[in-house]
């Protein structure tokens, strides 16, 4: 089954942290765009919104603000995690594909990431899936980042996919079969 080019895809995609300085072109970003708006939601629901950022300069500030948290908050194991990845979050990807949701339909935007990461990977483009964004949505930030990045009203943040030409291979991962459980 390893000539069936979705499995491949599926196979050959990993996480990657680091990104070639070239902009995605408009036909790649509507072809992803595509992609993740047919995933299929629970009842067709579709309780989703996608904001694509390319701004440079609104990816920094962003980034930098959640390496703040980490900092403010003393949580010591996060930020020192981040220093060794040289304090990117995004990994100066060219393309952040921010996904806001309604409350509750962590599923549907979790199969719309997966929808982006794989769509990605088929056209020669390489991704990383983001949840530790998250935390500039924290209270104290007052919505600056919901209405920075236009979220529909009482939408939450859901997770992001950042997108590029990725620098390298990324890690292989393994199939750990002890992780399933058969009952016939």
């Amino acid at each position: 089954m390893k000539d069936n080019f979705v499995l491949e895809t599926i196979f050959s995609r990993r996480s990657i942290r680091s990104y070639e300085d070239t902009p995605l072109k408009d036909e790649q970003i509507n072809s992803l765009l595509e992609a993740a708006l047919i995933s299929p939601s629970a009842v067709n629901q579709q309780p989703w919104h996608i904001t694509v950022l390319t701004n440079q300069d609104v990816i920094l500030e962003w980034e930098r603000e959640i390496i703040n948290y980490f900092i403010d908050i003393k949580d010591d194991f996060t930020a020192k995690r981040n220093e060794s990845r040289g304090n990117k979050i995004f990994y100066n990807a060219p393309a952040v594909f921010v996904i806001s949701m309604e409350k509750g339909k962590e599923i549907d935007v979790g199969i719309m990431a997966q929808s982006i990461a794989l769509a990605a990977k088929s056209m020669g483009l390489d991704s990383v899936i983001l949840g530790l964004p998250r935390v500039s949505f924290d209270p104290r930030y007052n919505d600056k980042w919901n209405e920075k990045l236009n979220f529909p009203k009482d939408y939450l943040y859901g997770i992001s996919v950042a997108v590029g030409y990725g620098k390298d291979a990324g890690i292989d991962r393994q199939i750990d079969i002890s992780k399933v459980s058969y009952l016939g």
